[in-house]
């Protein structure tokens, strides 16, 4: 089953070197197509590709129409991907489309397509929604060239943050102490004792006696009845106090934090510094630092810093291949034993002027230095 791998170039120069990219790695030239407003397309079609473009503003309408359904043709006519690469184009981009056959040589193509300065579309388009752009309009016009300049032109705002750490005074609420009056029922026991009056009759049959005779006037018996009753007596004491009050301890806190800042790098297109180097270091000097066994035991790490510093803008590792091997020697050199980048960078600077005169330092340095960091041990 055939799949279409797409990338997005900022120029058409790019676009093509992509192209030539992919040919180079076993891509038919039928089944790349470069997608470009306004480009000259002379060399492209020496080399088999095949692309749309106009050169009057008469034809702008169509031109885009064509983009939008080529990319509908890919991706289904609502898909968003199809307006946001049809955008691209319309802003001065170039696309390349590959048709892959193989599902084992899409990975190849899509290398092929990073290593040339493929754009994230993504990320592309979230900075157009930062300025206003709501999705691709068939109506809209091509951009200009001096939209594009523009639009190129971008401002990176460097942010550094700082810490600042300070303090203040937290509430923690309050403590307050409140007395109430809390009832407990108790329970006691007490024994009470009565006294009432007991008064028995009973009968008899016997003669009466003197006694008996005597008290046959009357008698008068009173007996008092008591009884206790429960009496309850309370009786209050203090015993215990609460003092209210507050202390204050102090105590260290140790605050850590990160902080960020913007760091700018600049790196310059490997098209124009590889012509400098491969005039000027790849003579009888750049072969005996080659046959050196200092960088060639390094060579891997030198090409795996290559493909992330410098693979995205052109050109190849044999371009940069020497500012590597020159640093491996700076490494090496027991004069600089024990010494920083910063004190040897000057006298490096010079050498590399004297011996190449042509090639920039500004251009080689980050490989230079890391072929004397790798050796070195040092950064």
């Amino acid at each position: 089953m055939d799949q279409t791998v797409i990338g997005v170039f900022d120029t058409y120069e790019h676009a093509e070197r992509a192209q030539q990219q992919l040919i180079s790695r076993g891509f038919s030239a039928n089944d790349v197509q470069v997608r470009a407003h306004g480009a000259d397309l002379s060399g492209a079609g020496r080399s088999g590709t095949t692309a749309t473009t106009t050169t009057t503003t008469d034809h702008d309408v169509g031109f885009m129409d064509s983009v939008r359904n080529f990319f509908s043709d890919l991706f289904g006519p609502d898909a968003d991907d199809a307006g946001h690469y049809s955008e691209a184009v319309r802003r001065g981009g170039a696309v390349v489309a590959v048709t892959v056959s193989d599902e084992s040589r899409v990975d190849s193509a899509r290398e092929a397509l990073a290593a040339t300065g493929a754009v994230d579309i993504e990320k592309r388009v979230a900075e157009w929604k930062e300025s206003g752009y709501q999705g691709y309009s068939p109506a809209a016009a091509p951009y200009t060239r001096d939209e594009i300049a523009q639009e190129r032109s971008r401002v990176i705002p460097v942010v550094e943050e700082e810490l600042e750490v300070g303090k203040r005074q937290v509430d923690l609420g309050s403590v307050r102490v409140v007395s109430r009056m809390v009832e407990t029922p108790v329970n006691e026991s007490v024994t009470l004792r009565e006294e009432h009056a007991s008064i028995e009759r009973r009968p008899v049959d016997r003669p009466a006696s003197e006694a008996d005779l005597a008290n046959f006037g009357g008698e008068s018996i009173e007996v008092r009845e008591t009884a206790e009753k429960a009496v309850v007596n309370k009786t209050a004491r203090v015993v215990e106090e609460v003092s209210v009050g507050k202390t204050a301890t102090e105590r260290t806190e140790q605050v850590s934090d990160t902080v960020r800042k913007t760091v700018v790098d600049v790196q310059n297109d490997g098209r124009n510094t590889g012509a400098g180097i491969s005039g000027s270091m790849m003579g009888t000097t750049a072969d005996n630092m080659a046959a050196t066994n200092t960088s060639a035991d390094y060579d891997d790490a030198f090409r795996s810093d290559w493909n992330t510093r410098y693979a995205s803008m052109g050109g190849s590792y044999d371009d940069y291949a020497p500012a590597y091997r020159y640093g491996s020697t700076l490494g090496a050199d027991t004069r600089y034993k024990g010494r920083s980048w910063d004190e040897i960078e000057s006298d490096a600077r010079n050498d590399w002027q004297t011996r190449y005169p042509n090639s920039t330092w500004e251009n080689f340095k980050a490989a230079v230095r890391h072929g004397w960091e790798r050796v070195s041990g040092q950064r």
